[in-house]
């Protein structure tokens, strides 16, 4: 996120101050100062008086050489056109029915609001300067933090105002500057620089070849394809990773994704196995979680035998990974409202998708055993490129099974299944 050269200070701690533009407005009062201490001390503060401004109460003594952030919110006068999007809905209901009038400068409807601005302050020791990417980084991520947690509180005071979370990711940049204590801000102690990717804007619709694949997802979605539902958690998971700054979210969308394909690939091979012969009862018990576990005790049971490779979560591989930081994390965040960092939930994220990628490489492998198992989960653009797809072809030539039906019945089986 940061790029600036290495920051000498003699040994004096740094005093940072980064400026947030906030997407959602937070309703503190102008000119609120909110302070929060960590049990980290504050090293080369001796002899130095530390005094409240005017608004604040002094800290406890204890507490006044502790690594701290405080949040100053300024709140900017503000208007927003609320009739915006209606005129762009009218220029259609005009071409659509020729009534009403489609004016190329609509008279705009402004309400007052406001925007908010907040003005982090905290402090980083030289020790921890070396890297001074990595400082500043930490630095506004401690300061972030804070934010995030006073302005998910807010929303309890008003529960409809203001979007669901708060994230860095959201205001794309910040104005960052810098100073030695007792001294004044410096020009080159400081910058603007991304917290996120700028924003994609879109300025095209769809080309033939991006429908066409909507077209295929659309037809295997509405026809039961699991792969869909996998790959629309891990988009969802992504975006609120990268694009929300909501870590929390994005390891529970994530985890979803992980457990709908553990899920569907064992029930889809489970009724592979028992076309010929329809036992329901083979799968009741397998999936009976009050007699023989959770996913996790089917993950270690069902797979291995079937699919091959390793599936134990407590040997190294991609089934440990997810185990360890998608599963294990994703229970903290549920059970116990843990707030992942970024980089935790970027770890779960990648273990997601390894997890995907070995289970799609074995199932290629086992083409042959479960042909349908592996068309309705891969596709025939999947088994061509992992492979698998020569033992499908010649499975779908030897019978007259048409594939899209597939879906149909395995959703009608596990339906009953579930019931039972």
């Amino acid at each position: 996120m940061f790029d600036t050269d290495p920051i000498e200070t003699d040994g004096k701690p740094l005093w940072l101050t980064f400026f947030v533009a906030l997407p959602s407005t937070c309703p503190l009062p102008h000119g609120t100062v909110i302070s929060r201490n960590f049990e980290e001390e504050i090293i080369g503060l001796d002899g130095m008086e530390v005094r409240a401004t005017e608004f604040s109460e002094a800290p406890p003594s204890e507490q006044s050489s502790k690594i701290f952030v405080s949040l100053k919110f300024w709140q900017l006068k503000a208007s927003h056109d609320v009739s915006d999007s209606l005129h762009r809905m009218l220029q259609v209901v005009h071409e659509v029915t020729g009534v009403g009038n489609q004016t190329e400068n609509p008279q705009a409807e402004y309400v007052d609001t406001y925007q908010t601005v907040v003005e982090m302050v905290t402090v980083q020791n030289a020790s921890d300067l070396e890297n001074a990417n990595e400082a500043l980084s930490n630095a506004f991520d401690r300061c972030f933090g804070v934010l995030s947690q006073v302005y998910s509180m807010s929303r309890l005071v008003r529960r409809r105002e203001g979007s669901l979370h708060l994230g860095s990711e959201q205001s794309s940049y910040t104005v960052w500057f810098g100073r030695l204590p007792g001294e004044a801000y410096k020009d080159d102690f400081g910058g603007t620089m991304w917290i996120a990717p700028p924003p994609a804007i879109p300025s095209e619709t769809f080309d033939a070849g991006e429908f066409s694949r909507l077209e295929a997802h659309l037809g295997r979605l509405w026809n039961g394809s699991p792969l869909e539902l996998v790959m629309g958690r891990a988009t969802e998971a992504d975006q609120l990773l990268r694009q929300q700054g909501d870590y929390a979210n994005a390891v529970i969308h994530s985890a979803m994704s992980s457990e709908i394909l553990l899920d569907s690939l064992l029930g889809l091979m489970l009724w592979e196995e028992q076309i010929a012969s329809e036992d329901f009862d083979k799968a009741v018990e397998v999936f009976d979680e009050s007699k023989r576990g959770g996913l996790a005790s089917r993950v270690r049971r069902e797979y291995s035998p079937r699919l091959g490779g390793n599936w134990n979560p407590e040997v190294h591989g991609p089934v440990r990974q997810w185990s360890k930081d998608l599963a294990y994390l994703r229970g903290r965040v549920v059970h116990r409202g843990y707030r992942p960092t970024k980089a935790e939930a970027v770890t779960a994220l990648e273990a997601s998708d390894k997890l995907l990628e070995f289970a799609k490489s074995r199932l290629a492998l086992k083409a042959r055993v479960y042909p349908r198992t592996s068309l309705m989960i891969l596709g025939e653009p999947g088994l061509r490129r992992i492979g698998g797809w020569k033992a499908v072809s010649k499975f779908l030539e030897s019978n007259e099974e048409h594939p899209l039906s597939w879906f149909s019945s395995y959703s009608k089986w596990r339906n009953t299944v579930d019931a039972l």
